[in-house]
């Protein structure tokens, strides 16, 4: 299975995959036709490859006994996703494991497809599984909008790690978006460098009731978890599960050959916390003042 070059797929280029949108979402329309816009994949560093779509992430890890993918995107990107994998030389059916960062549509949707088309088996977190397997979360906007259901082969719990053809990847709970949100982590060698890579979930608010959710009645308290625990943790490799959380599109810009590599970068995750947690508390500060006596 061949290798393409990272200078030759920086760009962000068309595809001639259809990504059409499902009807009936008057909720995230016109958002998601956004997200899935196609994007040429390309390498991220070393086996790491990124295959999603504009807005919406997925990854995959190549190692020489088949691959892990982290992510499935909306329902309709499993087929540009697939397409990605093929275009980079790698087989969809090589692919043994799948992963989630949580169970939202715009993340979990696509992986019933790809679990099918690959055969893999989909690794989630305990807390996350019912959502998954059900298609619905209680909460929040997404909680307008189902995913296709999907089994999980394995449930795991914070601390969990796995091992496939020389990549580990160890599992880190970091809820409060969804309550098994999992931010994953691996070591990486690079050019005789080793790195650490986050695959993060997400800590942002996006529409969460912070106050009175009685389906999540300590959503608050998981949050704060969350950031403390993040706060101890390094990456000099950060990705997540949408492309501008990470500056993707500024990145790729800013490719050169024979320059540093500009996904790697150890000042980001802090950077990156440190706004989110501005915005949590401000969030948190609005809907406590607007709520209802």
């Amino acid at each position: 299975m061949k290798r393409l070059p990272m200078t030759a797929l920086v760009l962000l280029l068309g595809t001639p995959v259809a990504t059409a949108q499902p009807p009936g979402d008057p909720v995230f329309s016109k958002t998601r036709i956004g997200w899935n816009q196609p994007v040429k994949p390309f390498r991220v560093i070393g086996n790491v490859y990124y295959v999603g779509m504009a807005g919406v992430s997925a990854f995959l890890i190549t190692t020489p006994q088949g691959h892990i993918l982290t992510d499935g995107g909306l329902p309709e990107s499993a087929a540009p996703i697939a397409a990605n994998i093929k275009a980079l030389g790698f087989d969809i059916k090589d692919v043994k494991i799948l992963l989630n960062s949580h169970a939202h549509f715009d993340h979990s949707g696509g992986l019933a497809k790809l679990k099918a088309d690959s055969g893999a088996r989909l690794y989630a977190s305990a807390a996350d599984r019912p959502i998954l397997e059900s298609g619905h979360i209680g909460w929040g906007p997404a909680a307008k909008v189902d995913a296709p259901p999907v089994h999980v082969d394995r449930a795991f719990q914070d601390g969990d790690s796995f091992s496939l053809g020389g990549v580990t990847l160890t599992a880190h709970i970091t809820p409060a978006h969804t309550p098994g949100c999992t931010t994953w982590t691996m070591p990486l060698t690079d050019k005789g460098v080793t790195h650490q890579v986050m695959f993060f979930c997400s800590i942002s608010v996006a529409g969460n009731p912070l106050v009175g959710n009685t389906g999540y009645p300590d959503i608050v308290a998981r949050y704060r978890a969350g950031f403390a625990k993040l706060d101890k943790m390094k990456a000099d490799v950060f990705l997540a599960p949408h492309g501008d959380q990470f500056g993707m599109k500024d990145k790729l810009a800013r490719v050169k050959p024979g320059a540093a590599n500009p996904f790697v970068d150890s000042g980001e995750l802090p950077s990156f916390l440190a706004a989110q947690k501005t915005a949590f508390e401000a969030e948190l500060a609005r809907q406590q003042a607007t709520a209802k006596p």
